[in-house]
């Protein structure tokens, strides 16, 4: 299999689930893995971080809490991100509160967003990195609007909330993200994979077929580059089309993101709208705290 190292020389990180010969297969490689259980992060770990770059673990259980599963402390420093659909009774996830802030443990809730975000909330205001799994679909309720703005503007001690820190942390001011980026969905830096070594820059698409011609074992560097790029630039055919959604003040933190031809545009730009100020806000903020001091 070729290593599928873009021309820029940064070397892709494969997302792949943990259910064919990945030990063996991808040797060598970056790798970001979807596991099915969570008694299997530390021997796969321990089996190919001699031999492979591991970036994370993610787990998802879309019916079970914080307080139903299991963290291992054997997971010492290693990457994992926990896809939950609530946090649960806070007095039994109280005792796991020292552990996850000594592990690398990120925590993104699933479950009804007012509820989410009242748990990522809490888990951020104890120094465990969390977050909000955003869809289409999502309700971009107040409770949403809540979490924004305390992500980005209390001055009490937090952690990062997920999708808007990483949104904020790739965001310059001349560029265009958007709520995916917690998808893995940067062609940049991320390419998916199967069992079959098909390839896509969504998980969404490898699981529909929409893959690349090539397959890992016969794609070039320069044909995944003009793949990458040919991905990242399809938001700007929306320009072409007028798109509605092109002359909404917000897109540049959303490309679409929540578009749906049956839902009214209003509420998702009142909430993107007052996201792309708070992230402005937090780039100005950054910009003058590393500025030089006046030396005389």
């Amino acid at each position: 299999m070729n290593k599928c190292t873009p021309q820029n020389n940064s070397e892709i990180t494969y997302v792949c689930d943990y259910n064919w010969p990945v030990e063996e297969q991808m040797k060598g490689r970056s790798l970001i893995i979807n596991v099915s259980q969570l008694c299997d992060i530390r021997p796969i770990y321990d089996r190919m971080a001699d031999n492979s770059r591991i970036v994370a673990f993610i787990y998802r259980d879309n019916y079970g809490s914080l307080e139903t599963i299991d963290i291992d402390p054997q997971w010492s420093d290693i990457p994992v991100i926990l896809y939950l659909n609530r946090l649960g009774q806070f007095r039994s996830v109280a005792d796991k509160v020292n552990l996850l802030k000594n592990l690398n443990v990120t925590v993104i809730f699933t479950g009804a967003e007012s509820r989410a975000c009242v748990d990522a909330q809490i888990l951020s205001s104890l120094g465990i990195h969390s977050g909000v799994d955003l869809t289409s679909e999502s309700e971009l309720s107040e409770s949403l609007l809540d979490l924004i703005t305390y992500c980005f503007y209390s001055r009490l001690p937090h952690a990062p909330i997920e999708p808007f820190s990483t949104m904020a942390r790739h965001y310059t001011g001349n560029n265009y993200v958007s709520p995916s980026l917690l998808n893995l969905e940067n062609p940049a830096r991320y390419i998916h994979i199967d069992a079959d070594h098909r390839l896509a820059f969504t998980r969404t698409d490898l699981q529909l077929g929409n893959t690349l011609s090539d397959t890992a074992d016969t794609i070039t560097p320069d044909t995944l580059d003009e793949e990458a790029r040919r991905f990242s630039s399809r938001w700007q055919q929306w320009f072409v089309e007028s798109h509605p959604c092109t002359f909404c003040s917000a897109f540049r933190v959303c490309k679409g993101f929540f578009y749906r031809p049956d839902a009214p545009v209003h509420r998702c730009k009142e909430v993107m709208d007052e996201l792309l100020e708070s992230i402005e806000f937090q780039r100005k903020k950054d910009e003058n705290r590393t500025k030089e001091p006046c030396q005389l």
